[in-house]
């Protein structure tokens, strides 16, 4: 108990100490001003200068001589004068940034228009921005300055690499006195989503559903496929099927609500199901299986509507990621947006996880083409209990050889053959990229005329105005 005692003060005094020690790095604010999507806060960034103003102060009022007066009407003086200019910089300095050009497709150009405008009639000595945008290659951080009474505009773009969703913003504006007594530092809120898709390629005949297969789900010339009366097996409920299709003596039987399956007259669905595991994707940069596989499942929807055939997407990441199939160009649209931002995820589902959940998604008639880079593993079992229902299943293996990986491809075709399944081997270099497959690729171009005037022959795609604004 005693060692207690004694052990409590000085333990008491180093906590004292070290909350100290944290205080003089946290920021001392001094102001903040909310405004609509802006914070502003000013924040006493050197304390020495206040700590020797005390210091005079107390000097002063203990022995008011004429060299203490004036040095603390210098030190006073300067820190007055410090202050009122960041606070003229919080109130009278404003920021915005607009987007006026932006990407539809990898190869777009995207451009933002960033002003900074200074109301006051103190100069903006220097103007850092800090950008949080996560556009691959793209930023608008720059440090500025600004006469008084000024505005100054500039753009920021880059060419679009990288297919998927990303954010331009939130940003701070960070702006200091002469003497960087203070800091003056505006943050941005504002956040603005930009969906870029991936690009496409023309597909070489044999990369497409083998021709049999193909056949049997020939397209329809009806609205909807229609349904034979003859219930062919049952299955679980799913929430959506018509209470008409209970089928009572199995549901009583189980305990459980199963619905009937019917015989369809014909089949017209292809469902496209992308390996997202990350254990088996390799390769730098955007040169690498997870591209080509995603560049190949996005050739392979268009041409597939194109055959005016239903195609459905089923994947999974860090959760299952399902398009349900429908016909028609308006479906690319709806497979590419749910394409663009996917990405292997870190402790991500193994493909015999996600061809295990779609069994209760795929319908028996459809066509299951599986696209990975795995060759080894146990997915091939689980594709094969597909065709157990009555499903078709092929599978495009890529060549991991091509991206500095390991495995016989080969060796996995085998191993596909001796189960049933048909597959094909998509190797580095089989699939060219096109350009303009959305629209032509929109970004400056510029002219010089006969008269040597300089034109813009081209530029970056418009974004569309707000509704109601012709």
């Amino acid at each position: 108990m005693s060692e207690e005692i004694l052990q409590t003060p000085e333990s008491s005094l180093w906590m004292r100490l070290r909350r100290l020690w944290a205080l003089r790095r946290q920021p001392w604010v001094v102001r903040r001003y909310i405004y609509p999507g802006r914070v502003v806060t000013v924040e006493l960034r050197q304390r020495l200068p206040v700590v020797a103003c005390l210091a005079v102060l107390v000097w002063y009022l203990a022995a008011p001589t004429d060299v203490a007066a004036m040095s603390l009407a210098a030190l006073g003086g300067v820190l007055i004068c410090s202050y009122l200019w960041a606070r003229a910089m919080a109130r009278q300095v404003v920021a915005w940034r607009a987007l006026h050009y932006t990407a539809l497709q990898v190869g777009d150009e995207i451009e933002e228009h960033v002003s900074l405008e200074n109301t006051s009639f103190l100069p903006v000595v220097w103007a850092e921005f800090r950008d949080q945008s996560d556009l691959p290659g793209y930023t608008v951080s720059s440090v500025r300055m600004a006469d008084s009474q000024s505005t100054l505009n500039w753009r920021a773009h880059t060419l679009c690499t990288r297919r998927g969703t990303f954010t331009l913003g939130p940003w701070e504006l960070r702006l200091g006195d002469p003497f960087n007594f203070f800091l003056v530092q505006h943050t941005y809120t504002q956040r603005q989503e930009i969906l870029i898709y991936p690009p496409l390629a023309p597909l070489p005949p044999h990369l497409l559903p083998h021709a049999a297969a193909v056949g049997t789900h020939r397209p329809l010339h009806q609205p909807l496929p229609a349904e034979t009366i003859d219930a062919i097996t049952v299955r679980q409920y799913i929430p959506g099927d018509p209470m008409r299709h209970l089928h009572w003596r199995t549901t009583a039987r189980r305990q459980a609500p199963f619905t009937k399956v019917f015989e369809p007259e014909a089949s017209s669905t292809v469902w496209l199901i992308p390996d997202f595991d990350p254990a088996v994707h390799v390769g730098a940069g955007i040169d690498n299986t997870e591209e080509m596989m995603v560049l190949l499942t996005a050739s392979l929807t268009a041409q597939l509507l194109k055959m005016h055939l239903s195609v459905g997407l089923l994947t999974c990441t860090d959760n299952l990621q399902v398009v349900a199939p429908r016909a028609g160009s308006m479906q690319l649209w709806s497979v590419l947006r749910a394409l663009a931002p996917l990405h292997p995820v870190a402790g991500g589902a193994a493909l015999s996880y996600t061809l295990a959940q779609a069994q209760s998604l795929i319908s028996i008639g459809d066509l299951a083409v599986v696209i990975t880079p795995a060759v080894t593993g146990n997915w091939p079992g689980a594709l094969r209990q597909l065709t157990h229902q009555g499903s078709a299943a092929e599978a495009l293996l890529i060549d991991p050889a091509g991206f500095g990986g390991q495995g016989q491809v080969e060796a996995a075709r085998t191993a596909l053959g001796e189960l049933g399944l048909t597959s094909r081997i998509v190797r580095r270099g089989d699939l060219r990229p096109a350009t303009g497959v959305y629209g032509a690729l929109r970004r400056w171009e510029f002219m010089t005329l006969g008269t040597g005037r300089v034109v813009a022959r081209q530029k970056p795609r418009e974004i569309a105005p707000p509704a109601g604004v012709a």
